[in-house]
């Protein structure tokens, strides 16, 4: 069953970032809590997720950041961790995409229930007010990740570059429909398994802006899933061949 979320108003957020900012992860981990005085609810109702169900979405993130050396720094990067992270937000938070939408929603799961993990990943190194990954706008570390997985799948989201992911998720018209956005994953993905020496990066971000032009005389959306991988794969074959490339 999915639920509400609380949702934290953006002069609390703002507050708690400054706030917390410079304090060590383990002192973040003694203040993360399931409630704050400043959150509100979605107005029209629904299930509201309970603190014990908010508790075993913090054991199941802290656990897996745990599991990459929490408080250090993964030696490998983050890369690993946030795929398997994919897994488990899609799995464990159980949110309706209209609260998944909303900024306060990704607020309060990254200032309050999981300010640990979130400092940990993306410190916010220039003091910043308004740091995009821990304020919940689009590029927010676990919002980000959540709507990927919700998007593409975990899978598909997991076999992409982060540039990859970017150059869909952030293009409304094409990372709004999951089944635009796996097409594009798909076909992708296909031709870098045939030609390993593609650019990888640079076929999607290009293919992507033509897709982009396309929207403009064609509801990609709206086609049957045939017709729309014949078109996406086109596109992608012409951006290879524009880029020198022999598909």
């Amino acid at each position: 069953m999915n639920h509400v979320f609380p949702r934290l108003d953006p002069g609390a957020s703002r507050v708690l970032l400054v706030e917390r900012t410079d304090l060590p992860l383990d002192r973040l981990r003694s203040l993360a809590a399931t409630e704050h005085p400043n959150i509100d609810w979605y107005p029209t109702g629904g299930s509201r997720v309970s603190q014990d169900r908010l508790m075993v979405i913090r054991d199941k993130v802290c656990a897996l950041s745990a599991e990459y050396g929490w408080p250090s720094a993964p030696t490998g990067g983050f890369t690993e961790f946030e795929h398997r992270l994919y897994d488990v937000l899609l799995g464990t938070l159980e949110i309706l995409p209209a609260d998944a939408a909303d900024e306060g929603v990704w607020s309060f799961l990254t200032l309050v229930l999981l300010p640990d993990v979130a400092f940990w990943r993306f410190p916010n190194t220039q003091r910043s007010g308004s740091y995009e990954r821990l304020i919940g706008r689009p590029r927010n570390v676990f919002r980000r990740l959540w709507w990927r997985a919700y998007v593409l799948g975990t899978d598909l989201a997991g076999q992409l570059l982060e540039d990859e992911a970017v150059a869909i998720m952030e293009r409304p018209t094409l990372g709004g429909s999951p089944m635009v956005a796996r097409a594009i994953a798909e076909t992708h993905l296909g031709l870098v398994r045939e030609k390993g020496s593609l650019p990888r990066t640079t076929l999607m971000r290009e293919a992507t802006k033509r897709l982009r032009r396309l929207t403009t005389i064609l509801t990609l959306h709206a086609m049957d899933q045939a017709d729309l991988h014949e078109v996406v794969q086109e596109v992608f074959l012409e951006t290879a061949f524009a880029l020198g490339q022999d598909i």
